[in-house]
């Protein structure tokens, strides 16, 4: 008899951003089911994989969290599964104390990063102690990446008995095949842009917020094309009301959300991920597998997905002329940057294809197993 698994997602983008590989590889010898905020028929669910709707709000609200746990605690009890698996903070909280309540076996949850990590006071107090309350309810506790993981410990988060990390970290590695340079997509991203050949091109991928660094690196970038031929590329959506502020800087290029952000790496000489935090950075690993090297923060995630000076450089969080002073000296060594092009390649192809992280994150699962009753 098939174990049955439910997934717990506030959002399906999270689903289908970093969850359909291990859904699928699982669906082979588990019934799935997703459970989340389903709009419609989502068409990128794997044969077989039974959607489930579950509203989940954002923002908090007392009320419409209590509904929801109520609600859901009704589904689990329902379907009586064997393995609950919840992603993201708040479907973490909520699902988390439904299926402990439910009496579900087997209660993992995977820590992608902390949004109080930058907070203070009240706020971060509040915040961690949902994160507290959602890892003392889990049987076991996923983090993706190592410092990630160390940070949760020393703050008394998670129980180091209890929490793992799968291969050297990310969500669910880099899909190989998708992300690989392209020069005729760097030729036509070029083209688009109306580039001449001579710039040096900086890329910030993501969404922007103020949180994602975005206001010191366009302070940096405004000094650094005062002195070199260079444009910012800037793909994602504006979430914190900083177009305004691009727009003035001279030399950055907003394009809005892409599908295809690979043609961009493609295209870019550098990507730059200025965060205040990250849970690991994923476009890292993905802007590397097109041979793309990073200028990123040094904060615990980021300091897993880059080697310092080997696949990339760190810069001081927060720190608008440090971020300059490295754009800056990357421009202007080639040689360099190169050699970082060619071992982040290597080291995405070695150690964070999907591949491998799906393979780890299938032996986490049959290990687990083992507890339940046959």
């Amino acid at each position: 008899m098939r174990n049955k698994v439910a997934f717990i997602t506030a959002s399906p983008m999270t689903v289908k951003a970093f969850l359909i590989p291990f859904i699928t590889e699982l669906a082979k010898n588990h019934e799935i089911h997703v459970i989340s905020s389903w709009q419609g028929n989502e068409s990128f669910l794997p044969e077989g994989v039974k959607m489930v709707n579950f509203p989940i709000k954002r923002e908090p609200s007392i009320f419409d969290d209590l509904l929801s746990l109520v609600q859901l605690i009704r589904i689990l009890k329902a379907e009586k599964y064997d393995i609950v698996h919840s992603f993201t903070p708040k479907a973490g909280f909520i699902g988390q104390i439904a299926s402990f309540l439910s009496g579900v076996k087997l209660r993992f949850h995977t820590f992608t990063g902390q949004v109080w990590a930058t907070q203070t006071g009240l706020t971060r107090f509040f915040l961690k102690s949902l994160d507290k309350i959602t890892a003392f309810l889990a049987s076991s506790v996923l983090v993706d990446s190592p410092s990630q993981e160390s940070f949760l410990i020393e703050n008394k988060v998670v129980l180091p008995c209890k929490s793992q990390v799968l291969g050297q970290g990310s969500i669910s590695g880099v899909n190989l095949s998708k992300f690989q340079y392209s020069q005729e997509k760097s030729d036509k991203i070029r083209s688009k842009l109306q580039l001449s050949g001579n710039e040096f091109v900086f890329l910030y991928a993501g969404r922007l917020k103020i949180d994602k660094g975005v206001p010191e690196l366009l302070t940096a970038f405004k000094n650094v094309a005062k002195k070199i031929p260079a444009v910012l590329v800037i793909v994602g959506a504006d979430e914190d009301g900083l177009l305004p502020e691009v727009y003035k800087t001279e030399g950055a290029i907003f394009c809005g959300f892409s599908d295809d952000i690979s043609a961009y790496f493609s295209a870019a000489d550098l990507l730059c991920l200025p965060s205040h935090r990250e849970g690991f950075g994923n476009v890292v690993i993905e802007a590397a597998a097109c041979g793309l090297p990073t200028l990123a923060s040094r904060i615990y995630g980021l300091s897993d997905a880059i080697v310092d000076n080997e696949t990339g450089i760190l810069h001081q969080v927060k720190d608008a002329k440090d971020i300059e002073f490295k754009m800056l000296s990357l421009c202007q060594n080639k040689p360099q940057l190169e050699m970082m092009s060619e071992r982040a390649l290597q080291r995405v192809y070695s150690e964070f294809s999907e591949h491998v992280i799906v393979e780890e994150f299938i032996k986490f699962y049959e290990l687990q197993e083992r507890k339940l009753p046959k």
